[in-house]
């Protein structure tokens, strides 16, 4: 934490540079790229987003943040951070661990997008109910006011879209400052310990 490292791309590409910080940070895995855009504000750099990076650095040093797991086992999966709790799973609990791994978690969404968009073509009976009840659970908080707006058209929509959406908000929950993760952490967490107790128990959601 806190360190500089410094590399070189052959070419100006997403690619290139995840390979060159995977390259300087060999020990940290789930890596979340961050870069400070113009107006000052941190952004999450993805492929959708290097255009923009680029042009913020106009023709100067390529600067990224970096943040992910070290340890030299394999990769810390957020899905099974769960299975390792030990005692009452709490609401606080469950907060904490959200914006303790909020940045694993964040990655892993906008990997598997897709999967959840396939989730909610085969169960959108059981989808919707956890979606709306996100939206209400979310509606006090004006910070991410755009995010909750994508997920109440994906409602609209017969939840098409319902993955990019969900993606959208865990860019930005992991973008707010800690306090507003907290509080958006705080207000999905205590509908989410009856399917943190399932997933415990190994069962299927």
């Amino acid at each position: 934490e806190g360190e500089v490292r410094r590399g070189r791309v052959e070419e100006v590409t997403y690619e290139a540079l995840l390979k060159v910080v995977t390259e300087l940070v060999p020990d940290v895995h789930e890596l979340v790229l961050r870069y400070v855009d113009e107006d000052g504000d941190t952004c999450l750099l993805t492929e959708q987003t290097f255009d923009d990076f680029v042009e913020q650095c106009t023709g100067g040093p390529l600067r990224v943040t970096a943040a992910g797991h070290r340890g030299r086992g394999g990769r810390l999966c957020p899905g099974k951070i769960w299975r390792h709790l030990r005692g009452e799973v709490t609401s606080e609990l469950i907060a904490e661990l959200m914006v303790t791994h909020g940045e694993l978690a964040a990655a892993m969404v906008e990997r598997k997008a897709w999967k959840l968009d396939r989730v909610a073509g085969w169960w959108p009976e059981k989808v919707r109910p956890v979606v709306a009840l996100v939206v209400e659970s979310l509606r006090d908080i004006p910070e991410i006011s755009t995010c909750r707006a994508g997920l109440e058209h994906a409602l609209d929509a017969e939840l098409a879209g319902l993955g990019q959406a969900v993606s959208d908000l865990a860019r930005e929950f992991v973008t707010q400052p800690v306090e507003v993760q907290r509080r958006i952490a705080e207000a999905l967490s205590v509908h989410l310990v009856p399917l943190i107790d399932r997933l415990r128990g190994g069962r299927r959601v």
